[in-house]
């Protein structure tokens, strides 16, 4: 429809204040008076009394998603002060935040591991995650999102959707979960939201619905006008935010402002109305736009938003915390309750719960974060882990506010917990009740989609100063991965070297920190390296390969022919097909499995420099039996071999990792930073002008990113900063693989 729609934008001072008093019994702090906010000191004990047990139709949860210095923990703080649960605003930058509770991420003003709080807003209980923005620690946006119902994007409106805002978004999309974006920072000077309004549309591929307009900007920022019930609230610059007031909007008050919001409003009408049927027949049916009330307008978009047509927009700044309060209104208003959601799994009123973190505290030992989708669970309840197919006693149950925690009893479907005593639990588990209730679903019912981990990118040597702190150094670095499925830890086959592998240089450096910090171990890093890939450049000859080995009165006898060729992917590898004579209906099923598992095993390990084969398709060729008591290691041991084989027989090429850069710098320095990146092998984009200076879009090979940052510094003197994202792989040649090679064999 066009702008104005189908009605004119005349209005009568009835209509005005029949949506201020439809609306003034549900927005936030409704009164034209000015809301004080209640300041006395709460505490975790508090939590209990605000939070008690609420139907699960009164429950949101809700992940905070952006790129880095968006505004997420200041959101999120803020909602815990007008909530009531806080008594005071913690600061990023003096490391007060409720969330932000690591040593590390208040010493350098970032978000590293992802933390729960609750609140309650409206008589409802909002769960609220808080993630990182930072690309090194993207599982924890990862595993936040697999439990989340919705989602709060949060954009800083001077500079629209940046680098990372799209790598969560993507993470989100995957998920399906409906969204309401906050265009943050409206205090600053050059605040942008049409230019934010087109970024969505063009880089997110969704609908913004702007559902309030600006009361000034910059530093004249003092409120909005919220569209549907054409209201005002401003916030008192005087008295720090804490108060504000609601009025109504009418043409006698602010001509201008109102024939502009009134144009807006009936906009937004029309863009619902092609979005929803519902709303297009009360359109089709209404003399004017006049006698759309804004209630009507609120659950239209409550539709829109769950079914993921559009996703609505709201303005403030967290800051200077104005229109927190009407953000927490559309969290209510607009986002699904968990019986609403997209999460909706089958399994009648039986337990179902996701194991989606574990962090280790001294107090309580491992503490494992549960989403419950059905059921209860209550303390000394046994659970059946279908994942591993054991069962596991929970301890205690804790409710979350960041590190702090209140034990409780119990906990129904919908509610997000801590619980202790799960000992064989791990992140992407599944808990029922027990075997008998698991087998009566299917596999892919009981087992809820397990978590997408990246695979690491950098990795170095890790090793003690002293030989005496070896074990101790294994024992903590089981309990960070264990926290933290993206790190891994290998060991160098020949060197029995201990190898960290992680998501970039922040990530690798932040555990060293927490060894030291948490565990008391000075630990030295090696020098930072790339965690390239093997692949296959032409296929291999048939391997025929036989194992024939006595052991005690067994005879294991097997004897196999594989060859291996290259797949189109390169970051999935089929792990074997059947080939020529052997067909796969030849083959047992109970043969299957151990075939599986020795080719997978094979492709851990690639020949040139031991790194994982990727786009490689292993194709069994013949499969003998000579021994009926041959066992399944033995069989998967022989595969391996013959595979190991193939694989040497074939050329076998290096894929190495590119990054995806954004590069934010002034004009003055452009021209030294775009020389630097053509000598790092990097493929320039496009360049974007903007009012704030420059942004470099551009393609680069992870190696020659090492140390980027303190170059970057030393070319802008401190000015220009670069956020960068995982591409992919792109193979090298053979010569670069050679060259590869024989570096890393000397180091």
């Amino acid at each position: 429809m066009k702008p104005g729609g189908l009605f004119s934008t005349s209005t009568s001072s009835c209509m005005v204040k029949r949506l201020f008093l439809t609306t003034c019994s549900r927005r936030c702090n409704k009164s034209v008076n000015a809301v004080k906010i209640d300041k006395s000191k709460t505490s975790v004990k508090k939590l209990s009394s605000q939070l008690s047990d609420q139907p699960i139709s009164k429950i949101r949860n809700v992940g905070i998603i952006a790129h880095i210095d968006a505004g997420k923990t200041t959101t999120t703080e803020r909602f815990l002060y007008y909530s009531g649960i806080t008594g005071t605003i913690g600061s990023v930058d003096e490391g007060t935040t409720v969330t932000d509770y690591l040593t590390q991420e208040r010493e350098r003003g970032i978000t590293i591991q992802s933390a729960a709080v609750s609140l309650n807003w409206q008589q409802h209980r909002i769960n609220i995650v808080d993630t990182p923005g930072h690309i090194d620690f993207t599982i924890e946006v990862e595993r936040t999102l697999r439990v989340m119902d919705s989602a709060i994007g949060i954009l800083d409106v001077s500079a629209g959707v940046e680098a990372q805002t799209k790598t969560v978004w993507r993470q989100a999309n995957r998920f399906n979960l409906p969204r309401l974006l906050f265009l943050n920072k409206m205090d600053k000077r050059n605040a942008d939201i049409d230019g934010s309004l087109t970024s969505i549309r063009n880089d997110l591929g969704t609908t913004p619905l702007l559902i309030q307009h600006n009361l000034g900007t910059g530093s004249s920022f003092t409120g909005i006008v919220d569209l549907p019930s054409m209201t005002c609230q401003k916030w008192d610059r005087a008295a720090a935010s804490q108060e504000f007031t609601t009025t109504p909007l009418t043409n006698s008050v602010d001509s201008a402002l109102f024939d502009k919001c009134l144009t807006l409003r009936n906009n937004l009408i029309d863009n619902l109305a092609e979005l929803d049927p519902i709303m297009m027949d009360v359109v089709i049916n209404s003399v004017s736009y006049d006698d759309i009330t804004s209630d009507c307008i609120n659950k239209c978009l409550r539709r829109v938003t769950c079914d993921n047509k559009a996703v609505p927009v709201l303005i403030g700044s967290s800051l200077k915390s104005r229109c927190i309060q009407p953000l927490l209104d559309a969290v209510v208003d607009y986002l699904p309750n968990p019986e609403n959601s997209n999460s909706k799994f089958a399994f009648d009123d039986k337990l179902c719960a996701f194991a989606f973190k574990t962090v280790h505290q001294k107090e309580r030992g491992a503490v494992t974060f549960l989403r419950l989708y059905n059921g209860a669970i209550s303390t000394s309840m046994t659970v059946y882990n279908s994942a591993d197919e054991t069962t596991d006693r929970i301890g205690k149950i804790y409710m979350i506010l960041a590190d702090q925690m209140l034990e409780i009893k119990q906990a129904s479907a919908g509610s997000i917990v801590a619980v202790t005593g799960l000992a064989k639990t791990v992140t992407g588990d599944t808990l029922v009740t027990n075997a008998k209730a698991a087998e009566k679903y299917s596999a892919a019912d009981v087992q809820l989609p397990t978590l997408s981990v990246p695979e690491p990118v950098f990795m170095c040597s890790i090793e003690t100063y002293s030989s005496k702190e070896q074990r101790a150094l294994e024992e903590a670095l089981k309990i960070l991965v264990r926290e933290d499925p993206s790190l891994r830890i290998k060991s160098d086959p020949e060197t029995q070297q201990m190898v960290l592998m992680g998501m970039g240089e922040l990530h690798l450096d932040i555990v060293k920190d927490r060894l030291l910090k948490e565990h008391k171990l000075e630990v030295y890093l090696g020098k930072m390296l790339v965690a390239y890939r093997e692949t296959i450049e032409r296929p291999s000859n048939i391997i025929h390969h036989t194992l024939n080995k006595t052991i005690g009165d067994t005879t294991h006898h097997v004897s196999v022919a594989v060859s291996v060729e290259p797949c189109e992917s390169q970051s999935k590898t089929a792990h074997f097909v059947c080939s020529g004579e052997q067909s796969w209906d030849k083959l047992k099923w109970y043969h299957r499995k151990p075939i599986d598992q020795g080719t997978s095993q094979a492709l851990l390990m690639g020949p040139l420099l031991g790194y994982p084969v990727v786009g490689c398709r292993v194709n069994v060729h013949n499969f003998t039996l000579h021994s009926s008591r041959t066992s399944a290691a033995m069989i998967s041991a022989a595969i391996r071999e013959a595979v190991h084989q193939a694989l040497q027989d074939s050329v076998v090429i290096l894929s190495e990792p590119e990054m995806r850069l954004q590069i934010y710098c002034d004009e003055d320095n452009l021209s030294d930073i775009l020389y630097d990146l053509t000598h790092r092998r990097a493929v320039i984009g496009n360049v974007e002008h903007t009012e704030d200076g420059v942004i470099v879009h551009g393609v680069s090979p992870v190696a020659t990113l090492l140390g980027y940052s303190t170059k970057l510094r030393k070319l802008s003197s401190g000015r220009a900063h670069f956020m960068m994202e995982i591409a992919g792989y792109i193979s090298m040649s053979e010569q670069q693989t050679k060259n590869i090679v024989s570096e890393l064999s000397s180091w």
